[in-house]
């Protein structure tokens, strides 16, 4: 938190800014800078010095590297001429940064500044000042990478015991405790996954839960990237992961490492976890981040053309959803540059109603229903290969990086077991997704009236769980509605 207010000096006295920081503020009630600022206050009084701006970073630490608006407002002041006087509790309020107090003696070497400190005056206009205030920062610089490493040691442990993060809001799926279960939040995170194991969009999923007044911790609407990192995190599976802080840049990484079970039940199981995380992190997936736009044709490249082309093989483009006359259509893109052929088209509700009724029809079947859990099984040997693949990979790369084999073996080795993990990651691509009929399957009638209270992301899913695609034959151009044109090709 900043905060800065700065007014005019009285005539003769030297204008004082007044510097305060405090790391970590646990409370939120900044009664830390408030105490700075007090004794900085009635220091200025002692030398007679007319306080003319307080700047103030709470909860900001001087060695983490993250921005400090207040001091880089002090370091304007002091350019501008606006103070020639800065008062801080103690020199390592300032800066715990070498090159930072540099800065600070330059400045008061240049323009006048005089500082002072609760704990003693520095005159930075003389060698034994500017030598005493580096040492203090020295001192003060030492004692906080020592602070910072056992910081960093203590939260490798506790992330190995896979004993509870503090600070921070609740996390949501669990109560207060951060342990125990909330039920209610609990079974929207399973239904979550469900639906991203069924390739639905992260923001179709918000929609929903926008509309269903499913909202955040903190009581705020869910957005896709913070659903992104819930659905990924790999605590709702009961585990503990660890990102060790300097290790990544101004945003922290999606996933961590997974270093222990947590002392806390997980929600969704290990595997589900795995999945949910290898999707969200692909970088290949297509996802529309802040949620602005909808599918508004349910169908759109699922439905293939299959007009015959002059050698007599289908054209196979996908369809896209295009309005003639006001009426929605399916057809096939007259897009310049490739071989569409742009010559068959189908009315697009119509198409629609006919695709739900086989689907709904063909999940009705006991048959069906087996065949797409067999499927499923055979998901789960895929997930099965495809972890060990990546271990296999870490394990090589390790092994270059030690230098027990060499770049030209890591390659080699590397290629066979990439393509491998190519063809099962899209093999569980499309097993992995009947995840979400789970909760939507029962009579015909049941499936119509959850289908009406779905939106076109959520049919898609539904569809694409049981169908690879439909071939759209020519029409019939005796038969005003041919539901003969169209040809499934059913996952089971």
């Amino acid at each position: 938190m900043t905060n800065s207010t700065v007014k005019r000096g009285t005539s003769g006295a030297r204008r004082a800014a007044i510097y305060c920081r405090i790391s970590q503020d646990r409370g939120g009630a900044g009664l830390g800078v408030a105490r700075q600022e007090e004794d900085c206050r009635a220091l200025c009084a002692r030398v007679g010095w007319d306080v003319v701006a307080v700047h103030t970073d709470n909860d900001v630490s001087a060695y983490s590297g993250a921005p400090r608006p207040a001091w880089q407002e002090l370091l304007t002041a002091v350019k501008r001429g606006e103070v020639d006087a800065i008062a801080v509790w103690h020199v390592d309020r300032l800066t715990r940064s070498p090159r930072e107090l540099e800065d600070v003696i330059d400045l008061a070497d240049r323009r006048g500044v005089e500082l002072a400190t609760v704990s003693g005056e520095i005159d930075l206009a003389t060698p034994t000042g500017r030598m005493v205030a580096r040492m203090l920062g020295a001192a003060a610089r030492h004692e906080a990478e020592h602070k910072a490493e056992r910081q960093k040691r203590q939260r490798r442990q506790a992330a190995e015991a896979g004993r509870v993060a503090g600070g921070g809001k609740r996390p949501f799926g669990y109560e207060d405790d951060r342990v125990t279960i909330c039920e209610s939040e609990a079974e929207a995170i399973r239904e979550g996954v469900r639906r991203i194991l069924a390739n639905e969009s992260l923001a179709s999923i918000c929609r929903d839960w926008q509309a269903r007044g499913i909202t955040s911790p903190a009581g705020k609407p869910w957005k896709p990237s913070g659903l992104r990192r819930l659905l990924a995190s790999a605590r709702i599976s009961g585990r503990r992961e660890h990102t060790p802080r300097g290790s990544w840049g101004s945003t922290r990484p999606l996933l961590g490492e997974i270093v222990a079970d947590a002392v806390w039940p997980g929600i969704i199981s290990h595997d589900d976890s795995d999945r949910v995380r290898r999707i969200l992190s692909d970088p290949a997936r297509r996802r529309n981040v802040e949620g602005t736009t909808k599918r508004s044709y349910l169908l759109t490249s699922v439905l293939h053309c299959w007009k015959p082309k002059a050698d007599g093989t289908p054209c196979g483009w996908g369809m896209v959803g295009r309005p003639r006359s006001g009426v929605p259509r399916y057809v096939c893109p007259n897009t310049p540059g490739t071989d569409s052929c742009a010559g068959t088209a189908t009315n697009a509700e119509r198409t629609d109603d006919h695709v739900r009724d086989m689907v709904l029809a063909a999940l009705e079947s006991p048959a069906f229903m087996q065949r797409l859990r067999d499927q499923d099984y055979v998901g789960k040997g895929l997930y099965d290969e495809i972890r060990e693949d990546e271990e296999e990979l870490e394990a090589l790369a390790k092994d270059m990086g030690e230098r027990r084999i060499s770049r030209k073996e890591w390659m080699i080795a590397r290629q066979s077991i990439e393509e491998r993990l190519d063809v099962n990651r899209a093999k569980l691509a499309k097993v992995s997704r009947i995840a979400v009929l789970s909760g939507f399957v029962g009579t015909f009638e049941d499936m119509q009236a959850r289908w009406k209270k779905m939106n076109n992301s959520q049919r898609r899913a539904i569809i694409t769980a049981c169908v690879r695609s439909i071939e759209v034959r020519p029409a019939n151009p005796r038969k005003r509605w041919d539901v003969d044109r169209f040809v499934f090709d059913w996952i089971a």
